[in-house]
């Protein structure tokens, strides 16, 4: 799953978190906050590891008791496959359609089969697989567009393939942690998926931009108060020589071009997704699509670009 660049500067609550509420927990692989302006309520921490549980029970592809797991081994058959997905999951799908779309199938949930091949299994063995290498990207595994499609929270492939959803995942989770603490009352709070992070604050939080070759530093800072900012970078989940968890669905390899991006977006989802697809398409590309956004890139060559909305700057810029 995709780990973000972007972490909240102040270890104490930012601007607007002035009170004592900070919960951790573990989530998708990673070590996930809540700010909270008062403590969180014990039923809503209880909503939220179920809601967790729930989550990975069916998205995680490093369980081998997840749904999509018993999907792509054919223990729910050769295929079509119906995977009737818990009640939300239809967003996530559309916004998958949306960037798999806008990077003209760069981005694709069935570059899981690749991850796997090249050692980021659920093993971590981190080990490329003999022979493997010649057989990453479509002609290998098919594509989310030939082989995948839904029907509101249902999901249809036609024959077992291993879906990845860790592009979108991180955030598309916060955004459900973040309408479960609005539900149980909770109105002012920071939640930090383990550097995507979904704030819903009466005053601006500022947030670092982590820097990729330092994640002691930071190369930038932004400032949300209703929004969520998420990064991707080539120096977290990283293995072995230009090998890294950020694929190019149309060729199964790692993306060369960039070494961090961020993105800052209405929805945690949407950022996390487009920070990745910043990865592999350009910025007006994807807004071209109808994808809305402000962002900050780092490319391979030490140049950086930064949208003319970003809320807050690069200092190396």
């Amino acid at each position: 799953m995709s780990r973000s660049s972007a972490e909240q500067l102040p270890e104490r609550p930012g601007p607007g978190m002035t009170g004592p509420g900070a919960w951790a927990f573990s989530a998708t692989g990673s070590v996930w906050s809540i700010r909270s302006r008062d403590p969180l309520p014990h039923q809503a921490r209880q909503g939220v590891i179920s809601l967790v549980e729930g989550f990975e029970s069916t998205w995680s592809r490093f369980r081998a008791d997840s749904l999509i797991s018993r999907a792509a081994d054919g223990r729910l058959g050769g295929g079509p496959i119906r995977l009737e997905l818990p009640e939300g999951s239809g967003a996530m799908l559309d916004l998958y359609d949306r960037l798999h779309a806008a990077t003209g199938g760069r981005i694709d949930p069935l570059v899981g089969a690749d991850l796997v091949a090249l050692g980021y299994d659920p093993a971590y063995s981190f080990t490329v697989r003999a022979g493997s290498v010649t057989n990453l990207g479509p002609p290998g595994r098919g594509t989310w567009g030939e082989l995948a499609h839904h029907e509101g929270d249902a999901l249809i492939l036609k024959r077992p393939a291993l879906v990845d959803v860790g592009a979108v995942c991180k955030g598309f989770l916060a955004d459900l942690v973040g309408a479960l603490l609005l539900e149980s009352g909770v109105e002012d709070f920071v939640v930090d998926a383990g550097g995507d992070v979904l704030v819903h604050t009466d005053e601006p939080v500022r947030i670092g931009l982590e820097d990729p070759a330092d994640s002691t530093r930071v190369v930038g800072a932004v400032e949300i108060a209703r929004g969520a900012v998420a990064g991707s970078g080539t120096s977290r989940r990283a293995w072995g020589d230009g090998l890294h968890h950020i694929l190019d669905g149309l060729t199964g390899r790692p993306a060369a071009r960039m070494t961090a991006t961020w993105a800052i977006a209405e929805t945690c989802a949407a950022a996390d997704g487009l920070s990745t697809a910043l990865f592999l398409t350009r910025p007006e590309e994807l807004a071209a699509s109808g994808l809305r956004f402000e962002c900050a890139v780092l490319r391979a060559d030490g140049s950086a670009e930064v949208s003319r909305g970003l809320p807050g700057s690069l200092f190396t810029a």
